[in-house]
């Protein structure tokens, strides 16, 4: 008996496998060796997002040159004597006044990093003219970047050295400072770090040292772009 036969299909298609789901990358640890791509904050818009990232790009540019702390203090950079912290701020005073904002090539203050005696560069802080207050600060990257200020420091100025400020203590709980010294001020400073850092590029330093946020504010940690 003869099989029985069958006509051919009429669809003639080929089978396909389902397309592969596309994955959407999340936010990229900041590297300062690697491009800068700080996308993946919520509510951050493009523009801010590419201001934040050229403010990193022109830092990461311009402030190795000060590597060396001679270099600073040559360019008129001091410390205001902070070290014992772990973490040195070099300020050059007249950068404070001299209609900059936020340019790379005229920091008003450096952060070396001080271990086992080594002072290594690791950030800029950006600092607004005296007298500014958070509202007049520019808005540099929507969430993703913070003003602070310090407004419990003390200075005094170096009678031998009238490019010096040192710090000589913390404001009292009468909101005195000790005698000969006078308040550090509450304009607006803004960090921009060119090593990894757990809180991101524009973190605050951690503890006493972080100063003050705007009010209603915590103190910023970026994890999303935060170093491992």
């Amino acid at each position: 008996m003869t099989a029985p036969t069958f006509p051919p299909p009429t669809n003639t298609t080929p089978r396909t496998s389902p397309p592969t789901p596309t994955t959407i990358p999340g936010p990229r640890p900041y590297d300062p060796t690697k491009p800068i791509d700080l996308s993946g904050t919520p509510g951050v818009t493009p523009e801010e997002q590419a201001r934040a990232e050229a403010l990193v790009r022109s830092t990461l540019r311009d402030l190795p040159k000060y590597a060396d702390p001679a270099v600073a203090y040559a360019a008129g950079y001091r410390s205001i004597g902070d070290g014992i912290t772990g973490d040195e701020h070099y300020v050059n005073w007249s950068y404070l006044d001299d209609g900059h904002i936020l340019d790379s090539r005229y920091p008003e203050s450096l952060v070396y990093e001080v271990r086992n005696g080594r002072q290594t560069l690791v950030a800029a802080m950006y600092m607004m003219p005296l007298g500014t207050r958070f509202t007049g600060a520019p808005d540099v990257g929507g969430a993703l970047t913070q003003w602070h200020v310090h407004t419990n420091l003390c200075l005094v100025d170096n009678p031998n050295d009238p490019l010096q400020k040192l710090v000589s203590g913390l404001v009292a709980f009468d909101g005195t400072c000790p005698a000969g010294s006078t308040k550090a001020g509450s304009s607006p400073m803004l960090h921009v770090w060119i090593v990894a850092n757990p809180c991101g590029p524009f973190a605050p330093l951690e503890g006493i040292g972080g100063g003050q946020v705007p009010p209603g504010e915590t103190p910023l940690c970026d994890r999303a772009h935060g170093s491992v």
